[in-house]
């Protein structure tokens, strides 16, 4: 969650923001136009307002989980809607009944972020260290997050 709520913060600070990213072990990676000192910023940022109870901070539209939700219900309601005989008469079929599931599939993506995927509690886990790179023009920032040690930001 604390990536998305990164990210949620970078959205309102930084204009024509690039950002995608992913869960680690330790963190997160974040592929973002941003600069490392605005990373810092707001995933501290992000910490101090999921603390503070803004927990919706953790859902983000662009969740993969949404994408795996729309996926898996289009693709099951596509394989359902093309059982039995009609060849392709079926195609009508199959595209609404494609259409209405992937508009089911937007609010029940961000359900499954909310109860199964992220969470907004960080507890006492701090930033511990950003480290960035340019790979091939995109800059990556790995953002490690733990119980603070002798490691500083």
């Amino acid at each position: 969650g604390l990536e998305h709520a990164t990210i949620h913060v970078l959205q309102a600070r930084v204009p024509e923001l690039f950002a995608a990213g992913h869960a680690t072990l330790d963190g997160f990676n974040l592929y973002s136009n941003a600069t490392r000192e605005q990373v810092v910023a707001a995933t501290e940022e992000a910490f101090r307002l999921l603390r503070g109870g803004q927990s919706r901070l953790v859902i983000h539209p662009n969740c993969g989980t949404n994408f795996a939700v729309a996926g898996l219900i289009a693709g099951v309601t596509a394989w359902v809607a093309s059982r039995g005989n009609g060849g392709i008469g079926k195609l009508p079929r199959v595209a609404l009944l494609t259409s209405l599931a992937l508009v089911v599939a937007a609010p029940l993506g961000l359900t499954v972020q909310e109860y199964v995927t992220t969470s907004p509690l960080v507890g006492e886990t701090q930033l511990l260290s950003v480290d960035t790179m340019d790979a091939g023009g995109v800059r990556v920032h790995h953002v490690r997050v733990g119980e603070r040690s002798e490691q500083s930001v």
